[in-house]
């Protein structure tokens, strides 16, 4: 599982790359593209997490329960957060949307590395049960 999601995560990574230097440049309908590319991609990552990772881990390692409800809830923030950017990308706002992604990334890039830690503690604790 650890390594589906850092993959996955990679990946998200040069979205993010991609958008930032779109807005960075100021480019206007390639900047909204990009981020609609990454937007579509992090909903189905949240999905993917919500429902087919989150709820396996909660229920068969309890004391990580809470961690996972806490990466969930950033979920419905994170999309808070993007729907916010989305608006100020429609109203032609680039410099005040690149300000908010750029805020946004340092956020989630602190959630991807909180899933990460996670998931390699618990694949160490199933690799030494083995």
């Amino acid at each position: 599982m650890h390594d589906s999601i850092v993959a996955a995560h990679r990946s998200l990574d040069g979205l993010f790359e991609i958008t930032r230097r779109s807005l960075e440049e100021g480019l206007g309908a390639p900047a909204i593209d990009a981020f609609c590319r990454l937007r579509e991609a992090l909903e189905a990552h949240f999905e993917q997490e919500d429902r087919l990772y989150y709820p396996p881990i909660a229920a068969l390692r309890p004391e990580a329960r809470r961690s996972v409800q806490e990466f969930a809830a950033s979920h419905e923030v994170f999309r808070e957060r993007f729907g916010e950017i989305g608006g100020l990308l429609e109203r032609s706002c680039f410099d005040e949307a690149g300000r908010a992604f750029a805020e946004f990334t340092e956020i989630f890039v602190l959630h991807e590395a909180a899933e990460e830690k996670l998931l390699a503690e618990l694949d160490r604790d199933v690799s030494a049960a083995r």
